[in-house]
């Protein structure tokens, strides 16, 4: 009986760190492809994304500030040409029949992309909400988690479904990027919610600054509509970034960085 477990373990374990391993290739692949057509062809790289899967989104219509308009390929990327600008901001949005129309910002910094891998959520039920965390290559693991007061606590590391079924971890990343997904199937208006992420890789080093420097953002879908977009303060020490909060159905951001 202990060989046959050992061997079920053995072969439970092996290809998920091959696929682990594979994923993270794919992710330095990518990162070399988009430096390499920005630096020989003067093109910049965006990447889309399914915030439950993690697969790339073919075919959505995105404009890119007031007129250009782009269909992302069957790598979910659109290509925009660089332009004299060193520092800017411009607005997207995003559309496609099976996923949630979204309207967000992205940043130029130096005649570069900031950052230009984006998770967006599939279409959800009416009354529930999901959230949805992205960051760049490191470190290499940040945990979700949102937290019902006397109730639940949904994470990688705590509970991964509430016992009742109204929440659950869609999606676990443990070698950067994301999505790293929390959906909760609805929410009460008389209960106060946490969100936060915790950064794993650091553990224990209250002066790390490496959460800050993650790149992180959280994008928050409810109502078949992007609610909020979250990003994480820059420059900061410690391992917790307290995002938001949910209080009588409200969203209330705290956008904190702490021990």
């Amino acid at each position: 009986m202990k060989k046959s477990l050992f061997f079920f373990v053995v072969f439970v374990i092996i290809p998920v760190a091959f696929l682990t391993a594979q994923d993270k290739k794919t992710r330095a692949k990518q990162r070399f492809e988009d430096a390499f057509r920005e630096a020989d062809s003067d093109v910049l790289t965006l990447r889309f994304f399914n915030a439950v899967d993690g697969k790339p989104i073919e075919g959505a219509e995105v404009t890119v500030g007031e007129s250009e308009i782009f269909v992302s390929d069957h790598m979910g990327r659109i290509f925009l040409d660089k332009t004299d600008e060193m520092d800017a901001r411009h607005t997207v949005t995003f559309s496609h029949s099976h996923f949630v129309r979204s309207k967000f910002d992205i940043e130029i910094m130096a005649g570069t992309l900031f950052f230009n891998r984006f998770s967006i959520s599939p279409r959800i039920p009416l009354g529930a909400l999901r959230v949805v965390l992205d960051w760049d290559d490191s470190p290499g693991d940040l945990d979700a988690h949102l937290i019902k007061e006397g109730d639940y606590h949904i994470s990688y590391r705590n509970k991964r479904v509430a016992d009742d079924g109204a929440a659950q971890l869609d999606r676990d990343d443990t070698n950067g990027h994301g999505p790293e997904t929390i959906t909760a199937n609805r929410v009460d208006e008389n209960a106060v919610y946490s969100f936060f992420v915790h950064d794993f890789t650091n553990r224990g080093n209250d002066s790390s600054k490496a959460l800050s420097k993650s790149k992180g953002h959280v994008m928050v879908f409810g109502n078949n509509r992007l609610l909020h977009v979250f990003r994480i303060p820059r420059g900061r020490a410690g391992t917790n970034w307290h995002v938001f909060e949910i209080r009588n159905g409200d969203i209330m951001p705290v956008n904190r960085i702490g021990q």
